[in-house]
């Protein structure tokens, strides 16, 4: 399993190496980065599936991980996704991570952490004093379908690009 800490860290329990405890001081990775890698690495063992990220907002947590690891993450029936929900206390949704080039790859990423409710595009959208945000249009009748709140989803998309994300209804 490839995870943002080493092997030797998903093994053992309380303490990081000085390597991965660095990247914890200097913000690389997160506390639930550290937590998460270890749960999926429980369920998981060795198996090839790499673990990006998490993300954490509200009521939710959101896992990011390599192209074509979703079902595995998940687990038959969903079993390891339960797992987590009951570890963590709150929502587990897992997503495909991918790097962000533009705003075709933030529509995917949208579409992903959105559904059931439909994205129409992405803008974006340059600010008079400078820098920029995204804008995420979504059909006003999918209002409902959201995973969460809107603003929590906005949290969680502007943690996962690093740039400001602003939800709409179209």
């Amino acid at each position: 399993m490839k995870a943002p800490i080493c092997e030797v860290c998903l093994k053992t329990d309380g303490i990081l190496c000085p390597a991965d405890e660095k990247k914890l001081e200097q913000g690389i990775i997160t506390e639930l980065d550290v937590k998460i890698s270890r749960m999926l690495y429980k369920l998981l063992g060795d198996a090839d599936v790499e673990f990006k990220k998490a993300v954490e907002a509200g009521d939710l947590v959101v896992l990011i991980v390599g192209e074509g690891d979703v079902p595995l993450v998940i687990g038959k029936g969903g079993k390891n996704i339960k797992f987590l929900t009951r570890e963590l206390g709150k929502r587990v949704r897992v997503i495909e991570g991918r790097d962000i080039k533009g705003t075709d790859d933030v529509k995917k990423l949208a579409m992903d952490l959105l559904y059931p409710a439909g994205v129409f595009g992405v803008n974006v959208v340059y600010k008079p004093e400078g820098g920029q945000y995204y804008k995420i249009l979504v059909f006003s009748r999918d209002k409902n379908k959201l995973p969460e709140k809107a603003e929590v989803l906005e949290s969680i998309l502007s943690q996962i690009t690093g740039v400001e994300t602003k939800i709409f209804f179209i």
